[in-house]
Order: C-alpha cells, then sequence, then structure tokens
C-alpha cells in the first residue's frame, strides 16, 4: 500500500493508519534518522500478530506508543482519516514530538543522549532571541553572587563562605560551598557526578550565571517529573552560546566533550551553593565588621538547585562513561517564590548574554543583565528615560583592578559601544558635557568620570515585550510590583527627577506629556525657571500657577489647563 494512494477521507484501517501516521508525523522528527529508520520498516509491514489482533504489539516499542496516542488519546477509538491526522500534526505537532520524545531516550538510550526535551524551548528563544528572567533584586544578588568566586573565604563553619550584600551594604544573606555528602556505594553515574564536583569553587563565574537563568527559565516554563524536577541537557546552554561542533571534511559532528564538561562542572557548583537569606533584621555592613556575623539573623541553609538523575554517555567499544550530558534538576524553595510564587516579577534577558564570552566579555555579560533588570523596573515605573551614573554601572561591570585612569574610561565605553552595536541597547550617551580637561587629574576617576550622567535607551523589543508581560499581570499583583520596585530602590539612580521626564518625552514621543502638578514642578526645576517666569509665558497668573503646582485650586479652569499642557509640550518637546 502507497501513502499517496489512500484518500483524504477514507476511514483507516490498521495498516493504513500506520502509514499514514508515519508519513505525516516523519516532518517532526528528521533530526532523528535512528527514529525514522526503524518507524519506516515498522508502518510499511505487518506482523502476523499485528494482521491477527489489528494494534500494535510491544516490541514496536515508541511507535506503537505514537500510534496509540491517536487512536487512545487524540480520537478515543473513534474512525480516524487522513486528512484528521493531518488537522492534529498541524496543531498539535510540538506537543506529540515532546510525548514521543521520553520513549524514545528509553528505546534508544546510546543515541538519545545527545538529543534534548527541551530542543523547542531552545527553538522558541533563538527566534525571540530573549528568554524571561526574574527582576527581583534578592534574586539578581544570587545569580550575581555566583560570578564572584574570590569572595568566598574560609567560614566559621569550615565551608568555604560569601555575604549576599546589595549596593547600599545590607547583607541580604549568606551563602556557602559545601560538599556532597558521600555514600557508600556509588552509581557510576554518581560517581561521575562528584569527580565533576571538584572544581566547584573554580567554577563559579558569568557563564555559571548564565546557566543559572537557562535553568530557572527552562523549569518555569517546561512539563516538570511529578517530583518538580526538568530535564536540563549540555546541548541547552551550548546552543544559546552558539558554540560551534565539531567538523571533519565539510561533515558537522557533535559538541566537543570539554565543551559539554565546560557546561555541566558549572551545573555542579550550582548544586553545591547553599544560601541562607535573611529575615526583617538587617545588618549594616562596615569594613571592619564583615565577619560579624551575630548582628542579623538568617533562615536555614538551603540549597540552591537540586539534582535527580543524570544521563551520562558511554563508549560503544569499551563502555566507559564518556561525561555527563544531562541531569534532573530543580530551584528549591529558595528560588521558587520569584519564579511562580509571591516574589514573581518576570522580565526580558537579551539572548546575547548567553553569546558574551565569560573571559573576554565578562563586562558585557553582567552590564546585558544589570540593564534589562533595569529596563523592567523603570517600566513598571515609567521612568526608562532616567540616566545611570558612570559609577554605578562600574560597579555592575565589574572591571579588573588592573583597569585604572583612560584605559578604565576606554573599556567603559567600548563596551557600551558593542552593546550598541549589537543592538542590546538602543543608544547610549553622556548627559553632561565631557570635559577633557579634568581627565587624568589626580582622582579624576573617583571625584569627577564617576559622577556623570550617562543615559542609555533600551532596544525598543525590549520595551515592548516588558510592556506586554505587564498588561498580562493581574491587578492584584500591583502591590506585588510595587514591593519588587522597593526592593531595587538601592539600584535605581536617585537623578533630578525634571531631567528624567524631559529625556523621557524627547526620546519616546508615543508617551504623551500628561498635565500635572508634579509634572509642571518638575519642569520648572528642570528649565531652573521661577514659578513667576513661567506663568508669565503661559499667559496666567503667577498666583493661579502656584495654586495649581500646590493643588489649592477649588476647581478646574479647562482653559488654564489647555495653556500649561501646550506649554509643556513646547518646552519639553
Amino acid at each position: 500500500m502507497k501513502y499517496e494512494d489512500i484518500p483524504e477521507h477514507l476511514i483507516l484501517n490498521y495498516e493504513a493508519l500506520k502509514i499514514v501516521l508515519f508519513e505525516e508525523v516523519k516532518s517532526l522528527f528528521m533530526d532523528r534518522p535512528h527514529v525514522l529508520s526503524k518507524w519506516s520498516s515498522l508502518a510499511y509491514q505487518m506482523t502476523k500478530e499485528e494482521i491477527l489482533n489489528q494494534k500494535p504489539t510491544d516490541d514496536m516499542r515508541s511507535f506503537g506508543v505514537l500510534i496509540s496516542l491517536f487512536t487512545e488519546a487524540f480520537f478515543h477509538q473513534k474512525p480516524i482519516t487522513k486528512e484528521m491526522i493531518k488537522d492534529v500534526v498541524s496543531s498539535s505537532g510540538d506537543t506529540i514530538k515532546a510525548f514521543i520524545t521520553g520513549h524514545l531516550h528509553q528505546e534508544f538510550p546510546e543515541v538519545e543522549v545527545k538529543y534534548s526535551f527541551n530542543d523547542n524551548k531552545i527553538e522558541e528563544a533563538l527566534e525571540k532571541d530573549y528568554i524571561l528572567s526574574s527582576t527581583n533584586m534578592d534574586f539578581h544578588l544570587m545569580r550575581d553572587m555566583v560570578t564572584k568566586k574570590n569572595d568566598f573565604k574560609e567560614g566559621e563553619a569550615g565551608y568555604l563562605a560569601t555575604e549576599i550584600i546589595d549596593n547600599r551594604g545590607n547583607v541580604k544573606g549568606v551563602a556557602e560551598l559545601r560538599p556532597h555528602e558521600l555514600q557508600t556505594e556509588l552509581t557510576i553515574e554518581q560517581q561521575v557526578w562528584l569527580e565533576t564536583l571538584g572544581e566547584t569553587l573554580n567554577s563559579l563565574d558569568d557563564l555559571t550565571a548564565d546557566l543559572f537563568d537557562l535553568i530557572s527559565y527552562l523549569w518555569l516554563t517546561q512539563p516538570k517529573s511529578s517530583d518538580g524536577y526538568i530535564e536540563f541537557h549540555s546541548n541547552d546552554a551550548l546552543r544559546l552560546r552558539n558554540i560551534k561542533k565539531r567538523s571533519f571534511a565539510g561533515k558537522e559532528f557533535d559538541y566537543r566533550e570539554e565543551d559539554r564538561f565546560n557546561i555541566m562542572r558549572r551545573v555542579a557548583a550550582l548544586s553545591s551553593i547553599w544560601v541562607s537569606l535573611g529575615d526583617q533584621t538587617i545588618k549594616i555592613v562596615n569594613t571592619e565588621g564583615l565577619q560579624d556575623s551575630e548582628l542579623y539573623k538568617f533562615k536555614d541553609f538551603q540549597k540552591m538547585f537540586e539534582i535527580g538523575k543524570i544521563r551520562i554517555a558511554y563508549d560503544k567499544n569499551t563502555g566507559e562513561a564518556k561525561g555527563i550530558y544531562a541531569v534532573q534538576v530543580r530551584p528549591t524553595s529558595i528560588l521558587t517564590p520569584y519564579l511562580e510564587g509571591p516574589k514573581k516579577t518576570l522580565g526580558i534577558l537579551d539572548l546575547k548574554v548567553f553569546k558574551y564570552s565569560h573571559t573576554s566579555q565578562r563586562a558585557h555579560k553582567r552590564l546585558t543583565r544589570y540593564l534589562n533588570l533595569q529596563w523592567r523596573i523603570r517600566t513598571v515605573r515609567n521612568t526608562l528615560g532616567q540616566p545611570f551614573k558612570v559609577g554605578t554601572l562600574l560597579k555592575e561591570m565589574d572591571f579588573s583592578s588592573r583597569y585604572t585612569g583612560v584605559a578604565l574610561r576606554d573599556k567603559f565605553e567600548n563596551t557600551l559601544d558593542d552593546l550598541q552595536d549589537d543592538g542590546v541597547i538602543k543608544k547610549w550617551m553622556y548627559l553632561d558635557e565631557l570635559d577633557e580637561e579634568m581627565v587624568g587629574k589626580r582622582n579624576w576617576v573617583k571625584e569627577y568620570w564617576s559622577k556623570l550622567n550617562v543615559h542609555i535607551l533600551p532596544a525598543d523589543y525590549i520595551v515592548k515585550e516588558n510592556r506586554k508581560i505587564l498588561s498580562s499581570k493581574p491587578v492584584t499583583n500591583k502591590r506585588l510590583i510595587e514591593t519588587s520596585i522597593a526592593q531595587s530602590a538601592a539600584d535605581i539612580e536617585l537623578v533630578p527627577s525634571g531631567h528624567s521626564m524631559a529625556i523621557q518625552s524627547a526620546i519616546d514621543p508615543q508617551e504623551p506629556i500628561a498635565l500635572t502638578p508634579e509634572k509642571m514642578k518638575e519642569a520648572l526645576e528642570f528649565l531652573n525657571i521661577s514659578i513667576r517666569q513661567a506663568s508669565e509665558e503661559i499667559g496666567i497668573a503667577h498666583t493661579t500657577l502656584s495654586r495649581y503646582i500646590k493643588r489649592e485650586n477649588k476647581r478646574q479652569n479647562k482653559k488654564n489647563d489647555e495653556k500649561m499642557l501646550n506649554w509643556l509640550k513646547q518646552k519639553l518637546n
């Protein structure tokens, strides 16, 4: 029987059903020739048992599951036609592939170890060029902590430990690196995992922070096992990082084992970090009391990530373990409130953060994360035009101490230029004219340059997507958003509000200028003019303008409102 000879509306018998299913579904598995090869032979052959029972046999494995998926789940023993199968594959292809993939890993373990359950989600991220990430400040501080291995020192309990400190010097928690407890009997997979844990401290860097974000995102968006795990595959990170596969004679093969190991040892490091976040008692840190942990209270320590089952590739010839390809992983309750609980505030994280090098472009990665965090916060506050202090950005970029003076300024400006060229940001500029005569003078970086204001305009798509996220939030989440903003206040530059308003109006014409007493007051401060001068320009009495700003007018005067609004538009556009 040929597929082409089967009519669209014919009710299919078992033999025809197999052929149609294979031909319609095979496009979903073109990346798996080993699967299609076996399915093809099963689809076009009928065993004696199949002829007798008219249903798949147990040894058909995944292909039998595919048949049952349509006959039992999609159509529940109803008559099926070719057209009906086409419609289901067209509308539910991703669901079909996700369901069958789990069975493929059991049927073809040696081959399937190289495939990820998350291929569709990674493909979607690559198409969008972003993933979602928590924009809660505590989440950001924990992520930032895993990039700073030099901050870990010998602690009181004998572990390497560091304090989690925000930009105001508040101690928000403590993190410790704890080795896993050894068991008396270990499986091969566990032994390999313990070997991977050997370089825990040296595995803490900005690539580890990338994996922190990626695992959190996959856990947020992918189906979970009954005990809350998702599978993370080394392919997931390697694809986002745009790592090239091995090639020979023009043919592309698999990723290098070294690249996989670099990913999985960092996942192992994440699973070795235990965190204790503080309660409402906060200690203000000073340089003399960093080791004094008696002045603040902390909750019990918890791991950040739990590891479940481990998938390892074995050498076909020797049977020896080649390396870890995938692990089951789940964030613990120290992280989950920021992903799906009461502290959930999600925003856009530009995918280019994964493509920047964690060695030569560390500042690019750090600044991308920080700015993406700020875009979410400032979208809520409607302060996207608010400038940043150079000093704040330098602290986030965390350049090596070997860069000083002019070299530091060059690194700073080149990083922002790169982000602009790559579309991570739309534009950047100094708001204050740079006085080159100050450059090179004693303490010029600290006393002059670091205090300058820099305007950074976010990429249009980030603003658009963040607004979509916000618009989909229920009204009941308003207080939670405001709480998140308050927690993030330490990271938001406090500059004259009129400065921000003028920039926002000029750069974003879609945001109309609204007349309010606060806007009018900000405009006067920014323009540095008196109420009397403004009232003369507007054409109203200065007492009228004064009462308006102080909200002392007893009734609204539409003509005066129109004059003030026109004046604002003239001055600020």
